[in-house]
């Protein structure tokens, strides 16, 4: 299978919270293909400078970009697609998460995430797998 690793979804692996099961899962399956949006890189980076943990961004890379298939950068079809995909969703989707569920959705990959927003797309237009523990 092939998939998308939404920021929410690294991040549960990363820390150890919920979620963190269901991508191990993913990532201990050969089979799979296990990629992340370039707009993943700053959304982690992001978290760890909240904790002050910035420093350790090297590190934390250095071990993931192991785990990952592609790193999938977002061009016009992932843009034209984040449209869609906020026209077709009643609450509100916030952009950066709209073009990483773009991204899946050009790919035809699916996207594995905890984010309730995302998981407010409907089915039609994106293939996703929602973890534990949604903010």
């Amino acid at each position: 299978m092939t998939y998308l690793l939404d920021s929410s979804a690294w991040l549960a692996h990363l820390f150890g919270e919920p979620g963190v099961e269901e991508v191990n899962q993913l990532f201990a399956d050969p089979r799979n293909d296990v990629s992340i949006s370039v707009l993943s890189l700053p959304e982690v980076y992001a978290r760890l400078k909240a904790l002050g943990r910035q420093d350790q961004w090297p590190y934390v890379w250095g071990i993931y970009a192991a785990f990952f298939t592609k790193v999938i950068p977002v061009d016009e079809a992932v843009a034209h697609q984040a449209i869609v995909l906020r026209e077709a969703t009643p609450d509100r989707l916030p952009t950066v998460d709209g073009l990483i569920a773009a991204t899946a959705a050009v790919h035809q990959l699916a996207l594995v995430h905890r984010d309730p927003h995302i998981g407010a797309v409907p089915a039609q237009n994106l293939r996703q797998i929602r973890l534990p523990g949604g903010r």
